[in-house]
């Protein structure tokens, strides 16, 4: 018989929580992480069961974190919200409730190219797990970021589709890796250039011992095939398209 162990932090929550994931994969739920400002977020959906798991994840944290805590509810189905008294349960607590509604990605879309939406994030965790750069060894989620691929700045410029596929493709999964604040800026000013076939390269002119810093910081060479998908790859050539691949080389 297994003895019952009570959890210490929140890192033991999210252990747990990646245990039970790996269990069952089809079975979307709830992520928790920390953003730049010490704020604890907790990603949770509102349809079915996952709405007892995001009540019951908020009440555990609460007991055993130090953190001003944000609970974002990711919309599911025609479900926007939690039940009511599960609302009020959490809002006592003092954690602020968040919804994530078309209207919320509408204003955040328009107001800001590097777009912090709740869905994206979310989206991200789904696909990517907890907060870790894709490109080393850094997991200080307070200075971990989505980095979006195909950048917002140019899917607002992109005229042949409407607002709401825009939104949609600057929310997708597909369209982001996990980035350090080092490498997120290095990929926007495209020091950084990632290959179709997921391998990486940097800009050839640049000093020696900045070509040698991105060298011993840059700790992968290519990215899993896992993150690789048809959809990654297309939002990969969108961005390639107004680069100029002989001006890199690949690092190492």
């Amino acid at each position: 018989e297994n003895p019952i162990v009570s959890f210490n932090s929140v890192s033991d929550i999210i252990v747990q929580r990646d245990l039970n994931r790996g269990r069952n994969r089809g079975n979307a739920s709830s992520y928790v992480t920390i953003d730049e400002n010490n704020t604890l977020q907790i990603f949770g959906k509102t349809y079915g069961a996952n709405k007892y798991e995001t009540t019951l994840l908020c009440l555990a944290i609460h007991e055993i974190t130090p953190y001003t805590m944000e609970l974002y509810e990711i919309k599911e189905g025609n479900l926007i919200q939690l039940p009511r008294d599960s609302r009020n349960v959490i809002t006592s607590l003092g954690i602020e409730v968040i919804t994530s509604d078309l209207v919320l990605e509408k204003q955040e879309f328009e107001t800001n190219d590097s777009l912090r939406s709740p869905t994206y994030t979310y989206n991200l965790l789904e696909k990517l797990g907890e907060k870790k750069c894709s490109l080393c060894d850094c997991e200080i989620p307070q200075i971990i970021q989505g980095a979006h691929i195909w950048p917002v700045a140019s899917i607002k410029k992109t005229n042949n589709i409407n607002l709401a596929a825009k939104i949609q493709h600057a929310i997708h999964g597909d369209n982001g890796l996990w980035l350090c604040n080092n490498h997120h800026k290095l990929f926007d000013i495209n020091i950084l250039y990632i290959a179709s076939d997921g391998r990486l390269k940097q800009k050839r002119k640049i000093e020696l011992k900045h070509e040698q810093y991105i060298k011993e910081v840059t700790i992968p060479r290519q990215l899993p095939t896992n993150v690789l998908t048809p959809s990654f790859i297309d939002y990969l050539n969108k961005r390639n398209k107004n680069l100029k691949a002989a001006e890199y080389r690949f690092i190492g």
